[in-house]
């Protein structure tokens, strides 16, 4: 199994999803230097808090009740405690992937540079429960984001000493029944070290950076509907043409356009347009005349690659964000070994990561807006020459006429998920309101962001899914031999999990499989 380097800043999205889906262990850096630094910086906070000053969060109380001190003695009960007020974690549970994710995070951020002061102890705890695939079960719900997500890393910290529940072996169990399994003892916190765990935004940037990549998926997926809208409506390829968004300019577009451009130039059923324009013929001596084709597309093929252009760039900026926010160090108070200083500060703010999941769910938006309404140009037989509603052609006399009803309700499932999509384009990082005695008084809402965003991708993806089955019913009803390579590839597998609709059928259980094989099929990387 690979092995990811784990030293506080050279994480990735691309590592952060490996680790998460188990197709990677982690290890900490070897360096010298690294040890040193985290050797280091533990001396510099306990000298500092020996001399008797208050330091907040391990010698005080924590939020609005640091004007309460307390003897140095007392700093390691002090850690106890926060990790326990806060295990008021509620709802659903995020699952073990999600769980990893939150672990690698937490623990990069923990020994970037020193500055959390933990011991190495600590980190190694963590990288064991990573390689041993201990994953502490975390609520959803109890964060607001700043300072950072306190309750749900929790849960992380109370699995250092032995308590909670735990992933393991596919089965949630508690944590002294794993930990018994795999011979290994409870560490418990001391000075500064539950803070350090939880005070930080290794919650919301572990849900972004796997949501992050599914919406990359998204985004490939969304071009290939384009693609197939188009050959099965026969329409033009100019505007999937890098002259044309080249002038544009956008990075995005260009990148959308040439996906999909090199899905349909060699396509059968879309025309080169000069070609098009040719078989139209003068006007001649006429003063007018109608047409029988239109010469330009709906605004939801012609302009697609200027709507998924979008949440491409999007992702562009989105990814720095939050791969900034992997690599930072973002707790408080923070240690600097270079200047012996401490500092109390806000790092634990999650401005960033609920900025870039609110762009991104906007986007997001978008294009399940822009799938839905292609699948009405599919589905409504009135403009495209097929069937309504995907039915099979089916001739008066046959015994099956009139009872056919064929993609009818799946158009409005789709378009029942896509109402519900918009519902989560509205910006999270708005609605913050002050809690905790005032002390939090503004706060980032970062982890409902995330989560939003994550769901809002699992219901695109049974959109899409829906949509994918429409797109093989109609190219069944045309002739699958006359698609482009690459349509024929995906119907070859698609037709694997759900077969012609012939006579109407549940599709709900295919549907869902079909979503299924969106998340895992590499054919549109």
């Amino acid at each position: 199994m690979k092995t990811i380097t784990v030293d506080g800043q050279s994480l990735t999205i691309e590592k952060v999803c490996q680790v998460a889906e188990g197709k990677a262990g982690v290890a900490l850096s070897e360096e010298k230097s690294f040890w040193e630094t985290l050797r280091k910086s533990r001396e510099f906070l306990m000298s500092y808090i020996a001399k008797g000053l208050p330091t907040y969060g391990v010698t005080t109380g924590f939020g609005d009740s640091c004007d309460g001190q307390v003897n140095p003695e007392k700093a390691a009960a002090l850690q106890h405690s926060i990790v326990s007020y806060h295990g008021i974690g509620l709802g659903p549970k995020f699952d073990r992937e999600t769980g990893r994710a939150v672990v690698l995070c937490r623990l990069n951020s923990n020994v970037k540079g020193g500055h959390s002061a933990i011991r190495e102890e600590l980190a190694r705890m963590m990288e064991t429960l990573l390689n041993k695939d201990i994953i502490p079960v975390i609520p959803q719900l109890g964060s607001v984001g700043a300072s950072g997500d306190l309750t749900p890393l929790a849960y992380l910290g109370a699995v250092m000493y032995g308590e909670r529940d735990v992933y393991y072996k596919g089965k949630i169990v508690p944590t002294m029944q794993a930990f018994e399994a795999e011979g290994i003892k409870p560490l418990p916190l001391e000075a500064k070290e539950g803070l350090a765990i939880m005070n930080g935004t290794s919650v919301m940037t572990a849900v972004a950076a796997l949501a992050w990549k599914k919406a990359e998926r998204l985004a490939n997926l969304s071009d290939f509907l384009t693609a197939a809208a188009s050959e099965i409506l026969q329409g033009k390829d100019v505007p999937f043409r890098a002259k044309v968004s080249s002038i544009k300019n956008h990075p995005g577009q260009c990148e959308s356009a040439a996906y999909i451009y090199n899905i349909v130039k060699d396509a059968k059923r879309v025309y080169n347009y000069e070609e098009f324009l040719n078989s139209m013929k003068a006007i001649g001596n006429k003063g007018y005349r109608k047409t029988e084709k239109k010469i330009q597309d709906r605004y939801s093929i012609r302009c697609a690659p200027q709507i998924n252009g979008v949440l491409r760039d999007t992702l562009h900026f989105t990814h720095d964000l939050i791969e900034q926010e992997l690599n930072s160090a973002n707790d408080n108070p923070l240690v600097d070994i270079e200047s012996q200083s401490l500092f109390n500060t806000g790092n634990f703010y999650g401005g960033h990561i609920c900025a870039s999941c609110d762009y991104l769910r906007i986007a997001l938006a978008n294009i399940s807006d822009l799938a839905d309404k292609q699948a009405e140009l599919l589905i409504d037989g009135k403009f495209n020459g097929l069937t309504p509603n995907l039915i099979p052609v089916t001739k008066e006399d046959d015994p099956q006429a009139g009872l056919r009803f064929g993609f009818k309700a799946a158009q409005i499932t789709m378009s029942a998920i896509r109402g519900e999509v918009q519902t989560y384009a509205a910006p999270v990082s708005i609605t913050s309101a002050p809690t905790e005695a005032l002390n939090q008084d503004k706060v980032s809402m970062g982890t409902i962001s995330a989560r939003h965003l994550a769901e809002e991708i699992e219901l695109i993806f049974l959109q899409f899914a829906v949509h994918v089955l429409a797109v093989c019913q109609a190219m069944d009803i045309v002739g699958k031999d006359q698609f482009s390579p690459f349509l024929q590839k995906v119907y070859a597998e698609v037709r694997k999990i759900s077969s012609f609709v012939e006579d109407d059928r549940a599709l709900d259980k295919e549907a869902e499989a079909l979503a299924i094989w969106l998340k895992q099929t590499e054919l549109f990387t």
